[in-house]
């Protein structure tokens, strides 16, 4: 890579694949303006081995030439700490000059999916390489670790500089090992991580708490998305990850800014530790909670000072029992995982759109389970009125199909009761299916006529009805 950086009257001469480099020149500006929308690259996996321009700069010299001709080429850098070498790094950041830029740092799939070594050298390439990163901080939109180690990832404790276009920061990982998170006495007197157009914050749990620790995440006040993920704690002595902080942070955001809009909590142990007696303010767009400890979940409800986020969405890859959290008031609810007792959550729901994804107990028991409870004085989830469903196979249309009349005859007895209630009270009006059970044409027949909006996709045949 030590011939990239050619001046343009180099690109005179031919190259060994015959093109003359105006030509070479049109066609990569054509695969760039295809690789970008609105001026902002399109986002991609950094693991793609067509990734533009580092997949053409392969080929030859000639080309490398070509492509170093033009800045905003290199405005997109991914760091592969497994492949490209540490004296590449800055050259790339060169090669940009002085536009803005978005770099990921990360491994080989292989490495993040399965590897559970501590092995290799990982935290001092990625330290190498955020040394090089930091004098272009200033000019950078969107900075993305994503390694194996929690130990590996930069310390936000010491970020401490001007990042004035900074939209995106991510510092993710897939196992905590990292060292304990600031504490009082050890928070530093003068810090200041000046990034005030931060739209999306993804922080592992121990750079969280440091954030935490400096009151930095309260003060952004464009931040639209937040996720903490990644923390075990207590084989340290400062324990576990306070609930308390990140409901407060959420609290703050919301009432300060009115910006944020969502919030994704993934692998946690927390404390459940909830010290502001007067509850948390967490109406947010949306909140997804993804391998949290029901009783966590069931503490975050119970803390709320009014209505819950427009979208909940719950994910656990064991076999939890939800029935005692209460999510009211949760216009969305998204049920991922083999959940048990989920007629019972779903009874004490009130919401419009229930989706199930990926749910292996999802079956004829459940659904009678849901609409069993449904008597002439009361009807549960009075606004319900649509229901997805994907990737769940173990139940059957004729069902979906009793839900659905059992839904209609309770919805008809309340307002037979009441006549003048002003509530609503909704009958299931749109059902959509993808990658479900098999279904007969009768019971398509049924469907369609029961229902406003109706699809269904076969799992094992790929037929769409």
């Amino acid at each position: 890579m030590s011939g990239i950086l050619v001046s343009r009257r180099n690109l005179r001469r031919t190259n060994n694949r015959g093109l003359p480099p105006e030509l070479l020149l049109l066609i990569f500006e054509h695969v760039y303006a295809d690789s970008t929308l609105n001026g902002e690259w399109i986002v991609c996996s950094p693991q793609s081995r067509t990734l533009f321009p580092f997949a053409p700069a392969a080929v030859c010299k000639a080309w490398r030439d070509v492509l170093a001709s033009v800045p905003r080429f290199w405005t997109r850098i991914i760091i592969n700490l497994d492949t490209t070498k540490l004296s590449d790094i800055d050259i790339y950041l060169h090669l940009s000059q002085k536009l803005p830029f978005e770099i990921t740092v990360t491994r080989d799939q292989r490495i993040l999916s399965y590897s559970r070594t501590n092995n290799d050298d990982e935290g001092v390439q990625a330290t190498a390489a955020m040394v090089q990163i930091v004098p272009h901080l200033h000019r950078c939109r969107s900075l993305c670790f994503q390694l194996l180690r929690s130990s590996s990832l930069p310390a936000l404790r010491y970020l401490d500089v001007r990042a004035p276009l900074l939209k995106q920061l991510k510092l993710q990982c897939g196992i905590d090992d990292g060292e304990h998170p600031l504490i009082g006495s050890e928070v530093p007197e003068q810090w200041r991580f000046h990034a005030p157009a931060l739209r999306h914050l993804f922080l592992n749990g121990r750079n969280f708490r440091d954030a935490c620790a400096l009151h930095w995440v309260e003060q952004l006040p464009s931040l639209e998305d937040l996720c903490v993920s990644r923390y075990y704690g207590g084989k340290h002595r400062t324990g576990e990850l306070h609930l308390h902080d990140v409901l407060l942070v959420v609290d703050r955001l919301h009432r300060y800014f009115g910006i944020l809009r969502k919030l994704t909590l993934q692998d946690i142990s927390f404390d459940g530790i909830l010290t502001q007696q007067d509850g948390y303010d967490i109406q947010i767009e949306a909140m997804s909670l993804l391998s949290i400890n029901p009783s966590t979940i069931r503490a975050i409800f119970m803390s709320k000072t009014g209505p819950a986020p427009h979208l909940v969405h719950i994910k656990h890859e064991l076999s939890p029992s939800i029935y005692h959290i209460r999510l009211t008031q949760a216009d969305t609810l998204v049920l991922e995982g083999p959940f048990s007792f989920m007629a019972e959550a779903i009874n004490i729901w009130d919401g419009d759109c229930l989706s199930i994804k990926n749910c292996p107990t999802f079956n004829d028991r459940t659904i009678r389970n849901i609409y069993r409870s449904w008597n002439p004085n009361t009807l549960t989830s009075p606004s319900w009125s649509r229901l997805e469903i994907e990737n769940c196979t173990d139940f059957s249309a004729e069902a979906l199909l009793d839900l659905i009349n059992a839904r209609d005859d309770a919805v008809q007895r309340a307002r037979d009761r009441d006549p003048a209630l002003q509530a609503p009270f909704n009958s299931l009006q749109d059902l959509q299916v993808h990658g479900g059970p098999p279904i007969s044409p009768e019971d398509t027949e049924a469907f369609r006529e029961k229902l406003l909006a109706f699809g269904w996709h076969e799992a094992a045949t790929d037929i769409t009805h």
